[in-house]
């Protein structure tokens, strides 16, 4: 890592998680005057919450750039080599063929702990520490997304903590599933669904979620409110042992504090206040669906490091982070945040064709477009396509043309294609929709309304960024499912999108807008 140190800069880093013991280390090496402190309340590696934690190459090729000698340790301990399937009862479905590390969460503090102390790093375990109490001239909240150190200057920070529809616990299995998958299982109104992806040879995570149906009818609430504080809920891990007693092979679950909780969703409108800054969980949070918690909070870590040794002002090195992250981060929330909706709206996708639901899954965030998850699975994308009335012509490079210049032949519309114009649509009602999780059940009374208007076919249309894009489209989804005949104003320049939301059902049809 190249960089233009400053003198003896004394940093103090609250939390030893993976954020907390990356930037202890980035920071030692951009500036080895620095004097770099790393304070972690728990004091045994047995205390480690969680399982594993994935590492995608991306990051992995980022973090060896600064510090290639923490990422080859990093890749030597990790598991890879795994591909991610939707199974269901009969066959699995591919997703992607992306082989993603996976490490578990103890191991990789444990290559983190020793990068951080070979470059003289001091690590205090056991040490709850208070920033007010803490003499040093930077203080690094790297402890987590129910950060103590946020709260305590949440007035300065402006934070807002939403959190998801979904209740979720980790587990972990003695042994190593074949493949990264999903699948759900359940009987009456129950329906978990599980996440699992091996991490070791011997060891998965196994990530379990509930919907509010499922929490119901199943009692759930009853086994987290009877869990004392800091225990595992054994009522609840029981229960879904025998419902995944074939994926379980008959196996218990392993625990690890593990309860019911619903995913926090954290933006600050600012990740610093006077001689203190925060990295990962802590100053932003990522839905798990997309694994970049970790992602993130190594590369929030190497982007901060640069930051305090490029610039002797404390407050110019807070700016120039934030700078220099946020748009990313940003970018991986919005990706997250439909990713997250996709996941608490599965209840009505599971009855759908394993291709469809695959296609489904791949353009959930609006990241990949049609083309991209068929140049690898063709023959399922060709499946998933089949509900449109029509076999694809042509190569895949030209599938959206295809889907956008198919028929629309409704009862409500007919049009020669799938990309209509204003004109064709003067009658509709038009619902403007400037963003927002729409299967949140605080817009329930909003979609009603829409529902229960006389006009058959409803235009959503709204802001041009691809955050509202992205929401208005879930949101007309949403509204086509309650039998509405909708019409998404989309942007060209995403028409890719465009063209994935008519295939797997997001839309009837789309306007494209300049």
């Amino acid at each position: 890592m190249t960089t233009h140190p400053t003198s003896g800069r004394t940093v103090a880093i609250i939390g030893g998680g993976p954020a907390g013991l990356a930037a202890g280390r980035l920071i030692k090496l951009a500036d080895p005057t620095a004097q770099v402190t790393v304070y972690e309340r728990t004091d045994s590696s047995t205390e480690t919450f969680g399982f594993g934690v994935g590492l995608t190459e991306a990051t992995m090729n980022n973090l060896a750039q600064v510090d290639p000698q923490t990422a080859d340790r990093l890749r030597e301990a990790a598991y890879g080599g795994h591909s991610l399937v939707l199974r269901t009862e009969g066959r699995d479905v591919g997703l992607h063929g992306a082989r993603n590390l996976a490490i578990g969460r103890a191991v990789l503090l444990e290559v983190l702990t020793k990068a951080a102390l070979d470059v003289g790093v001091e690590i205090r375990a056991g040490v709850k520490a208070d920033p007010a109490d803490i003499a040093a001239d930077v203080v690094v909240a790297a402890d987590g997304a129910r950060s103590a150190v946020r709260d305590a200057v949440a007035e300065q920070l402006g934070v807002h903590v939403a959190h998801g529809n979904l209740h979720f616990l980790w587990c972990g299995t003695d042994f190593a599933v074949d493949n990264a998958h999903f699948t759900w299982r359940g009987t009456g109104d129950e329906q978990f669904v599980v996440h699992a992806y091996p991490y070791a040879d011997d060891r998965s995570t196994f990530l379990i979620e509930a919907d509010e149906v499922t929490w119901e009818a199943a009692g759930l609430a009853a086994n987290a409110d009877a869990t004392p504080a800091g225990e595992s809920d054994t009522a609840s891990l029981a229960h879904l042992e025998r419902v995944f007693a074939d994926e379980l092979r008959g196996r218990a679950l392993l625990a690890n504090r593990t309860r019911w909780a619903r995913f926090p969703n954290v933006t600050l409108d600012h990740w610093s206040t006077g001689k203190i800054v925060l990295i990962g969980d802590a100053a932003h949070t990522a839905h798990y669906t997309i694994g970049s918690g970790t992602k993130l909070a190594i590369e929030d870590a190497i982007a901060l490091a640069v930051a305090l040794a490029e610039h002797a002002d404390t407050t110019e090195a807070f700016a120039a982070y934030e700078a220099a992250r946020r748009p990313s981060v940003q970018r991986f929330k919005h990706l997250a945040a439909r990713s997250q909706n996709w996941w608490s709206s599965f209840r009505d996708r599971s009855d759908d064709a394993p291709e469809v639901m695959a296609l489904s899954y791949m353009t959930r965030a609006g990241n990949l477009g049609i083309a991209h998850y068929a140049a690898e699975f063709p023959e399922t994308a060709t499946a998933a396509l089949r509900g449109l009335g029509a076999k694809p012509t042509g190569g895949w490079a030209d599938v959206d043309d295809w889907v956008l210049g198919l028929p629309v032949d409704l009862p409500a519309l007919r049009a020669p294609t799938r990309e209509l114009t204003d004109e064709l649509l003067a009658g509709a009602a038009r619902v403007n929709w400037p963003g927002g999780a729409a299967w949140s059940a605080q817009h329930d009374a909003f979609v009603a309304d829409v529902v229960a208007a006389d006009d058959p076919v409803v235009v959503v249309s709204g802001p041009s960024d691809p955050a509202a894009v992205g929401a208005r489209i879930d949101l007309a989804e949403r509204i086509r499912w309650a039998g509405k005949t909708v019409v998404v104003e989309i942007p060209a320049a995403l028409r890719a999108e465009a063209a994935a939301a008519v295939a797997v059902g997001r839309a009837d049809a789309v306007v494209l807008t300049a």
